[in-house]
């Protein structure tokens, strides 16, 4: 199949760039206009059965991506991206300011780039008949959590940022267009994610793995309910390739909690350190329900991906 990917050079998008590639399919993906694609994607981030494929991937990728200039909001870049190709992953993001959940630019901008933008695409994927549309939303949209029901996709959106409102406008779009059958359109709904990013330093605890590497002493507390950047891709593929209806629809998309005081242990151990770990596990008030992705054949990585994490934050940092 032909994929469109948007946000393709950011850290997910790379992952999604390399999963659809290593498996045969054919990639078209933007890149910020004045900007460089990147010269390497993330082969190694898949586990050892898979090196092969990667290594035959990396080969010819040269054949199978093609990198091409575009942002969200720009209506001639939408129908140019999305022209003859058999699905569209959305997993682009106009920022309001120095990482994801900020928005110190003006919030209208911010919400007029994102969701109209996101529309936009929408609207050109329906005119140029793509078969199907992924977008990549996050568990932003659920900041709030009731207490007296399962935290599955039918629970409600209570977002508390700008962030999960525009994931959840989006999300309402995906609804719509899917259950009128205009477009075969669903969401995805990552939690935290986490591995290797590039450069390295900006990888998720990155400074705790080399400061426990370094044998210092460390405090831990936190944590968050996480997913590899590798599983979220694989994940994207799979809603692209099923025969399953998907349309109009939702999946929640997280592998488990995953603590500082985890991820501590698991570098003392790989690094051989003496380094001192205080603090306690912190562990989740809610889980999430991920029954529905996983009814489609979706396993996820555990705790041996994140030990391949950090073994790989080790070796790196």
């Amino acid at each position: 199949m032909k994929i469109a990917i948007t946000g393709a050079r950011g850290f997910l998008g790379r992952h999604l760039v390399t999963e659809f590639a290593v498996r045969g399919h054919f990639v078209r993906g933007w890149h910020r206009p004045g900007s460089e694609p990147p010269e390497r994607l993330p082969w190694d981030a898949f586990g050892d059965h898979d090196r092969d494929a990667a290594r035959a991937a990396e080969a010819d990728s040269a054949d199978r991506i093609e990198w091409v200039p575009g942002r969200l909001g720009d209506a001639d870049a939408s129908e140019s991206l999305v022209a003859g190709v058999d699905v569209v992953v959305h997993a682009g993001l106009f920022r309001g300011g120095p990482d994801f959940m900020s928005v110190e630019a003006d919030p209208l901008e911010y919400f007029d780039v994102n969701v109209l933008g996101s529309l936009q695409l929408i609207e050109a994927a329906v005119r140029h008949r793509v078969g199907r549309f992924v977008f990549i939303s996050s568990g932003a949209v659920h900041q709030r959590v009731a207490a007296d029901r399962p935290l599955d996709e039918a629970h409600p959106q209570w977002p508390e940022t700008l962030y999960g409102s525009y994931k959840a406008s989006v999300e309402s779009l995906v609804h719509a267009y899917g259950w009128s059958g205009k477009l075969a359109a669903c969401s995805l709904r990552p939690t935290s994610i986490y591995g290797v990013d590039d450069p390295v330093e900006e990888s998720k605890w990155f400074g705790l793995v080399r400061a426990i590497a370094a044998g210092e002493r460390v405090e831990v507390r936190g944590g968050s309910k996480s997913v590899h950047a590798g599983d979220v891709a694989a994940a994207a593929r799979r809603l692209s390739e099923t025969d399953a209806s998907i349309a109009g629809e939702t999946f929640n998309c997280t592998d488990r909690m995953i603590s500082e005081y985890e991820v501590a242990h698991v570098a003392r151990r790989l690094s051989g350190s003496g380094a001192e770990i205080e603090g306690t596990r912190k562990e989740a008030r809610h889980e999430i329900v991920t029954e529905k992705l996983r009814r489609l054949g979706m396993r996820f990585g555990g705790p041996e991906r994140l030990e391949r994490t950090v073994a790989q934050l080790i070796a790196n940092g």
